[in-house]
């Protein structure tokens, strides 16, 4: 990870891991980076020393996290998006499946992703690694969908198939208040299952509707 020292003995890496849990608490309760590296180190038992051993400052002790995170966020959803939808009953059912796994991603990991949207903000290269897992997430939602419509032999427009998932995430994004302070609410005019079932409706017929 760039500008990251990573520790070779155990008991460092122990100690790091430590120090990158701290980073991940304060993310979740505060829903912003507005926290300081004294803080970090109270948190995680670990000298201030120790930690600027390995990272220059909080930006990049930011980014490591992030990097961190991402990937194996980015790996889980190639498991369970890629997974979505096989073997389903129909075209219909599998669309539902994909758009409800996914979904289901992101509002599991909300207290991750909306420090992040807010951290991007400022930070080009923490806004670069996110759009990154953007395209990633995407790329497997559309390869989900095109398996679902080979396996039912319906045949998708690509450009529908993009479009469909720009609702879909922009939606989510907008119920799930990625990118607001943990003080603010999310959006609930709609209960979680209510919602998951008008996403996969329209989906569904923004991609197969004709």
């Amino acid at each position: 990870m760039s500008g990251v020292s990573e520790p070779k003995q155990q008991r460092s890496r122990d100690s790091f891991a430590k120090v990158r849990a701290a980073v991940l608490e304060l993310l979740h309760e505060r829903g912003t980076g507005q926290f300081s590296l004294a803080e970090v180190s109270a948190r995680a038992g670990v000298s201030i020393g120790s930690i600027y051993g390995r990272v220059p400052g909080k930006a990049e002790l930011l980014r490591a996290v992030q990097a961190q995170e991402f990937d194996r966020l980015d790996a889980e959803t190639e498991q369970r998006v890629g997974a979505a939808g096989v073997g389903a009953a129909s075209f219909a059912t599998a669309t539902a499946e994909i758009v409800t796994v996914y979904a289901g991603i992101l509002r599991e990991n909300r207290d991750l992703l909306s420090p992040f949207f807010l951290l991007g903000v400022e930070d080009a290269e923490i806004l670069a690694r996110g759009r990154r897992s953007g395209d990633a997430g995407q790329a497997v939602f559309l390869r989900a969908l095109f398996a679902a419509a080979a396996e039912h032999g319906v045949d998708l427009p690509t450009e529908s198939v993009v479009w469909a998932f720009e609702i879909f995430y922009s939606l989510c994004v907008r119920y799930l208040g990625l990118g607001v302070t943990a003080t603010a609410s999310p959006h609930d005019a709609y209960a979680w299952p209510d919602l998951l079932e008008r996403l996969s409706r329209t989906v569904y017929l923004t991609i197969a509707g004709d």
